[in-house]
């Protein structure tokens, strides 16, 4: 009977476990410093502060060597990879600079769902150090939406690319310069006689 109850407990917990936001999560545990400070003012909000880095530090040593046993499984690289495109995984292995796949590369995949979606062009321009992706567009497709019901290009875009690098605190998208138009070299009208003009 009590290992029944222990299994009953275990599958809802795990069920809890495998739908949580990531972004639900930030917003309480920021909810919670604030209310530490505001009870115990900024020496505690510190306080608050350093445990919860003391945490970060364990769960980052701790997937650091979960990772580095998994990596010598052979095959097991590509499992990664595709399990990385979660994006509680994902968010939690790029929180750490443990994540498989480089930041690059999941911004360009991430830029190929959006011209899929919005009908545009975009080109990765590059990533500072401070986490700011530029990205260029071609105008065209959907202008700043598409339809009166959905979020502006931009919008889009940064979504996009923050779920596939969550590293990126900013995507700034800029207008591409349009490409020069070529200059159309036709025939010479003919004088009435028959010579150019």
């Amino acid at each position: 009977m009590s290992e029944r109850i222990m299994s009953t407990a275990g599958d809802q917990h795990m069920d809890r476990v495998m739908v949580l936001d990531p972004h639900t999560v930030g917003v309480r545990v920021e909810a919670l410093l604030a209310d530490v400070e505001t009870a115990g003012g900024t020496v505690a909000r510190a306080a608050a502060d350093g445990v919860v880095r003391e945490l970060l530090h364990l769960n980052e040593a701790g997937l650091a060597r979960l990772l580095d046993g998994l990596v010598t499984v052979p095959g097991v690289t590509e499992e990664l990879r595709v399990l990385a495109e979660d994006e509680l995984v994902g968010g939690l292995l790029a929180l750490y600079g443990l994540h498989p796949v480089p930041i690059e590369e999941r911004v360009l995949v991430a830029l190929d769902r959006a011209r899929r979606r919005l009908g545009r062009e975009f080109t990765l321009v590059d990533i500072d150090a401070a986490g700011t992706a530029r990205i260029a567009t071609a105008g065209g497709g959907c202008g700043s939406g598409c339809g009166s019901t959905a979020e502006p290009v931009s919008d889009t875009v940064s979504r996009l690319v923050q779920q596939a690098a969550p590293e990126i605190v900013e995507v700034v998208l800029e207008e591409a310069a349009p490409e020069p138009k070529l200059l159309q070299i036709g025939h010479r009208p003919k004088a009435p006689t028959g010579a150019p003009v």
